[in-house]
């Protein structure tokens, strides 16, 4: 096995891997975006040395439960604009950033370490369409609203809602990363999630994610407010 500091053969090797899984994914994305996907890797694996951004700390295992993770909502993601809510390390608002470039993302996270790093990253991949906001989510002032809000593995969908609902533009859409499937969340059934304020979330979509290489469970909810 190459050692993750041995260079361009390495980062050959990830790309490989890359574009294989973005091949059983059926997503075309432009070679020059696959380097800087796996150029974005490597930046997280050098920084994660000294920082701890991630538990993974295999590029390997990076291009798969980080990048190709990330990846498996492409074809879910429409509109304008998009809220990465905890974004920790970026993910999935980088990767969809960089292959989406007519997509505004904005990535929020609390951790101060983490928010630097977004930022580095950001700005050494060239993504003029990615804004870092160090802060919470709660605390954020509705603007125009977002398209999308998606989060990745975020504590519970009902307080994913609770947290974001006032951030959503009209017709806005959460997204949701999770684990297992839905009817596993407590308190939520199959078709809506109620809120403490009386608000409800429409489900309008709930299905499996294929993620190549992982054997993990991954699972995508799509809600919407109101009744739908």
């Amino acid at each position: 096995m190459i050692k993750p500091d041995s260079g361009a053969s390495y980062s050959e090797q990830l790309q490989v891997q890359l574009a294989s899984g973005l091949a059983q994914m059926d997503l075309v994305v432009a070679e020059a975006d696959q380097q800087k996907l796996v150029q974005y890797v490597t930046t997280l694996h050098k920084w994660n040395k000294t920082h701890n951004l991630t538990a993974i700390r295999n590029p390997e295992q990076m291009i798969g439960r980080h990048l190709l993770d990330s990846l498996s909502i492409a074809n879910y993601i429409h509109g304008q604009t998009l809220l990465d809510v905890g974004s920790g390390a970026g993910l999935p608002g980088i990767p969809l950033a960089l292959i989406k470039p007519h997509l505004n993302v904005t990535l929020i996270d609390s951790v101060l370490k983490k928010t630097r790093f977004m930022l580095f990253a950001a700005s050494s991949l060239g993504l003029g369409n990615v804004t870092v906001k160090h802060a919470r989510v709660e605390s954020l002032i509705k603007e125009e609203g977002y398209d999308i809000i998606v989060a990745r593995a975020f504590s519970s969908i009902d307080k994913l809602c609770e947290v974001t609902e006032h951030l959503l533009a009209p017709n806005g859409q959460i997204v949701a990363m999770i684990g297992k499937p839905l009817e596993t969340e407590p308190g939520i059934s199959a078709l809506s999630v109620q809120l403490a304020n009386g608000s409800e979330f429409t489900v309008t979509r709930s299905e499996k994610l294929f993620v190549p290489g992982e054997t993990a469970q991954r699972n995508i909810v799509i809600l919407q407010k109101g009744a739908v």
